[in-house]
This record gives C-alpha cells, structure tokens and sequence, in this order.
C-alpha cells in the first residue's frame, strides 16, 4: 500500500505543480505593520516611488554604499552601486510614466537585518525608433526578496533580487 502510495504521489505532484503554473491565488489580508516592520516597508516604498519617478539619484541613498549592495535580476548580476546605475540608466532613459508598485509586502526583522517578499509591478512606456510610432506599453509583474541592514539608525537595501513571472496563459484550464 505504501508503494502504490509514494507512486500516486509521484505522478500527481508534478501534475499539480503544472497546473498551479503562472496562475496567481487569492491571499488572506495581512495584517498592517507597526514598528521595524513599517519602517523596512517604508524603505522598499520609497524605492518604488523613486523608481515611478524614474529618479536613480532617489534610489541611491535608500541602498547600502559601495559593493556592499548587490541587486540580481533574474539571472543578471549587479554588485555596487555603479554597476546598477549602469544597467538602470540607459533603459530608464527610454522610460516615459513608469509605475513601479509593490504589493503583498512582508517583511521580517531580526537585529540589525530585514529580509522582505514581495510582489511586484511595472507599467511604462518604453520609448525606441524599434517600435511603430516610437512607443510601446510594456506590463510586467513578478516576485522579489529585499534583504536590508540597518545603518546608523536607518533601514538601507543590501540585495534586491527580483524575478519576473511567465506571462499568463490566455485559457487557463480550471483547478
């Protein structure tokens, strides 16, 4: 019985992985944040404020110094301040009204150290002689994990990674 136990499992879990694959859930309401944990939120708010303003010189002070930051985008790799600037410069540059959101925020604080999960947003319109009429909507949505130290009393990002997620399939089976 066992066997046949462990092979049914074996089979169905791969199938439900497949199923739940690029579809969001419904999530209880968390309940509001109050002290360390509102000000780490507060940080990674300003962040995405700074990012909707399409403002690098906001986002700058709200990260720890030098190469102590690092920030992985998918695969792609940053270590420093300037290595991020370089990436987020020249596609910033194309940018015209981002909106970058965070959502489903839930931070955790230890000591001197936070880490955050979070969802993610962004709507803009990247401007490029590549697309017809020089401009094209983009909508992409993922997940992230902010890890944060507190320096000299205030809450700085030391690693950002951010992931995006597969587009949504158009006739989602039902589950």
């Amino acid at each position: 019985m066992r066997k046949l136990f462990v092979a049914w499992l074996g089979a169905v879990l791969p199938l439900i992985a497949l199923a739940h694959e690029g579809k969001m859930h419904t999530q209880e309401a968390a309940a509001p944040l109050a002290g360390e944990a509102r000000a780490v939120a507060d940080v990674l708010d300003q962040y995405a404020a700074a990012l909707s303003a399409n403002d690098l010189a906001r986002v700058q002070p709200l990260l720890v110094a030098g190469d102590a930051f690092s920030y992985f985008e998918g695969s792609f790799v940053n270590v420093g301040w300037q290595s991020y600037h370089d990436h987020l410069a020249p596609e910033m540059a194309m940018f015209e009204h981002p909106v970058y959101r965070i959502t489903e925020l839930r931070p955790f604080v230890s000591g001197e150290l936070a880490y955050a999960t979070f969802s993610w947003a962004m709507d803009v319109i990247v401007l490029s002689p590549k697309f017809a009429g020089g401009r094209h909507p983009v909508s992409m949505a993922g997940k992230g994990t902010a890890v944060l130290s507190r320096i000299a009393g205030q809450w700085r990002i030391r690693h950002l990674h951010t992931a995006q997620a597969p587009a949504r399939k158009s006739d989602p089976a039902p589950h």
